[in-house]
């Protein structure tokens, strides 16, 4: 029977679903949870069927089902143009085409179809985690490969071991691809997620929000810095800018926001006229430092970085309030180099008067006791140096810095400062900002992140080092950085919050709640290590990175010439896999009392006497003395002599077997 048309057996069809299964696992993490049920009846129906307990559906079935699986798909995302539901419906018509598989070529489909499967969740994660399963997924499918084209054979075993053989042969050509084909960019354009969650900080921030995400934890960026890394203290990074407020929740306005039409300063865009006075008149009074951020995907549009940044980054803009932004929500992880000055004055001389006024506004009819105290405050003659400083000095008496803080009444601000007492760095935050407002200082909340981990030579920022804090404008100094956490929790800003909040983390999937596990924490870091080594040696390996190695190596000078040297070099690789494959598969050079005895079968075959296929040397020679009784005793001669210099070992005969033949004459 044909291969392709010979029924699975049990060793195919196992392998194959174990397969089917390993490679769907890793897009669980975006597929609908009735996607993943439905992959999981379809398997276990495919099971069902090889054990004879159910039926392979009928065409009707088959029609319903399709039919389903697209309309469903339809309801879930609303629209199959796009990366997760296309990724959805290739999944879906792979497990489908299980229950119609019932050949060998059916399942070889299949396979096909994991590949494709296994190459689409890149899309979504390109961990070392992802990298290695991807392998994993590659080396299941290869053996199932093997199994399949065993199918009907006896030799069942090492499959897995086949697939490991072949795997390691690709091995050296996907590094050489890897390291030096030429990288020209995506050669079509994939649709990114748009109902992906956002993470991280978002665009509002209300009593309770930053002290969630601090609990929840994971990974946010890492920063490596060129020279010293600054203090802890130092380490405020800057986010996004707050400065509309509706009594309870804080908001960007529409200035920082370059979709609503804001004021922002593009990167490489000339300065003309008084239309970016605002970005000149930044005064920087410090030594620029220099160091690098790999940004985990957030969906959302701001960037994070040290005071006063300029980034190396195309489509990347600084807000009228200098929050550094993206062209479009970051949906895969980005890595950009910045340049900040830590001492700065921002706008120290003057305020437009609608700038101004919008950080000062404050809706009506909410936090009363608080405008009338600040209001109090400034009435008294108090400037506003004095009124920061009796404020920092009010929260650190009978004020607590918890994550747990209780739940605020409509007046957030009122029944935080005089009832609650208790709260964390957002509840501080806010109440500074009003009661600044409401003493007629211009002020803004600002959202970010404040310290970080040290591991090795880079930090690594958690989502448990979500920070907010106040930007104050005083005349003279401009917009000014004042943290109340520092006032009441100032080891937090020496030393991060986990020198505060031991068990910061309670969320029970991020390795950070297990900090107080020695091993567990030893584990984390090496995990982190791993995975920073990872997206700075694999992830970033840019063409700018694979020019200069392709000049140390090739001495090429442009990408032309890349192209052309590597291009040079992929075609004497091939040309020597050829010569080697066609070397191989030559005949073995015959022995030299092979080749006597052919000369022989020659000289008698001029007689008409042929050796026979499968004809053994000793029954050619005892027929042809048949056949020829006048030399029948040479040949009998030639045989013993061929007999002793092949069986017995006996080279020594092998000049006398050559001389009877060279006489012999075939007569």
């Amino acid at each position: 029977m044909h291969s392709d048309q010979m029924q699975l057996n049990k060793t195919p069809l196992a392998w194959l679903l174990l397969s089917v299964f390993a490679v769907v696992i890793p897009h669980a993490r975006h597929l609908s949870v009735w996607v993943i049920l439905a992959v999981c009846l379809i398997i276990t129906w495919r099971v069902q069927i090889f054990r004879g307990r159910w039926s392979i559906p009928k065409r009707w079935t088959k029609l319903i089902l399709v039919s389903g699986s697209i309309l469903g798909l339809k309801l879930l995302y609303h629209s199959l143009l796009g990366l997760e539901p296309m990724v959805a419906l290739l999944i879906t018509s792979m497990v489908l085409k299980l229950l119609e598989m019932y050949r060998q070529k059916d399942a070889m489909a299949v396979v096909l179809l994991c590949f494709f499967t296994t190459a689409a969740q890149f899309l979504f994660g390109q961990t070392a985690l992802d990298f290695f399963y991807g392998l994993f997924c590659s080396l299941l499918l290869l053996a199932t490969l093997v199994s399949l084209n065993r199918n009907g054979s006896r030799q069942t075993q090492n499959n897995l071991a086949v697939g490991l053989r072949l795997a390691i042969q690709c091995l050296p050509v996907m590094l050489f691809l890897f390291f030096f084909f030429p990288r020209i960019g995506s050669l079509w354009s994939v649709p990114l997620p748009q109902n992906t969650a956002k993470t991280g900080i978002s665009n509002v921030i209300s009593p309770g929000d930053i002290s969630r995400l601090a609990q929840d934890g994971g990974k946010a960026f890492t920063a490596t810095f060129n020279n010293t890394i600054p203090t802890n203290e130092q380490l405020y990074w800057r986010g996004l800018v707050m400065s509309e407020f509706d009594g309870r929740q804080w908001s960007l306005n529409r200035w920082s926001s370059a979709s609503a039409g804001g004021i922002v300063k593009w990167q490489g865009q000339s300065i003309k006229g008084r239309a970016m006075d605002w970005y000149n008149r930044a005064q920087r009074e410090s030594k620029p430092i220099e160091y690098q951020i790999i940004l985990e995907p957030t969906q959302q549009q701001w960037l994070y970085a040290l005071p006063l940044a300029d980034l190396t980054l195309g489509a990347s803009g600084t807000t009228r309030d200098f929050t550094t932004i993206y062209h479009t929500p970051i949906a895969k992880r980005l890595v950009y180099r910045v340049e900040s000055t830590l001492s700065y004055k921002i706008e120290p001389q003057q305020l437009p008067s609608w700038f101004r006024q919008r950080n000062l506004s404050l809706p009506e009819g909410y936090n009363s006791k608080t405008v009338a105290m600040a209001q109090k405050w400034r009435a008294e003659g108090a400037r506003p140096g004095q009124i920061i400083d009796r404020f920092l000095s009010m929260i650190t008496r009978d004020y607590t810095y918890t994550l747990e803080a209780p739940l605020l009444a409509r007046d957030s601000v009122d029944d935080f400062l005089w009832n609650t007492k208790a709260g964390y760095c957002e509840h501080y935050a806010s109440a500074f900002v009003v009661f600044m407002r409401a003493a007629g200082i211009p002020a803004r909340v600002v959202a970010g992140y404040q310290g970080g981990e040290k591991i090795e030579d880079f930090i690594q920022v958690s989502q448990a080092d979500a920070h907010a804090w106040a930007e104050v404008w005083l005349e003279g100094e401009g917009w000014k950085r004042v943290d109340p956490t520092a006032a009441i929790a100032p080891e937090r800003v020496r030393s991060g919050v986990r020198a505060v909040f031991d068990r910061s983390v309670r969320n029970p999937l991020s390795m950070e709640a297990y900090r107080h596990i020695d091993l567990l924490n030893r584990l984390r870091l090496q995990i982190d290590v791993f995975n920073y080594r990872w997206q700075t040696f694999v992830l970033n390996y840019n063409s700018d990175r694979q020019l200069s190695l392709v000049q140390k190596i090739f001495g090429a000078k442009n990408l032309w010439q890349m192209a052309f040297m590597v291009s040079s070099v992929i075609v004497l690789c091939v040309a020597i896999f050829v010569l080697l494959a066609y070397l191989k598969q030559r005949p073995n050079a015959l022995a030299p009392e092979i080749k006597a005895i052919r000369r022989l079968e020659k000289k008698i075959a001029k007689l008409g006497l042929v050796r026979r296929p499968g004809e053994t040397v000793s029954q050619f020679l005892t027929r042809a003395g048949h056949r020829l009784p006048r030399q029948a005793k040479s040949l009998q001669e030639i045989l013993l002599n061929f007999e002793k210099v092949t069986y017995q070992n006996q080279p020594q005969h092998l000049t006398a077997l050559k001389t009877q033949i060279e006489q012999f004459k075939a007569r």
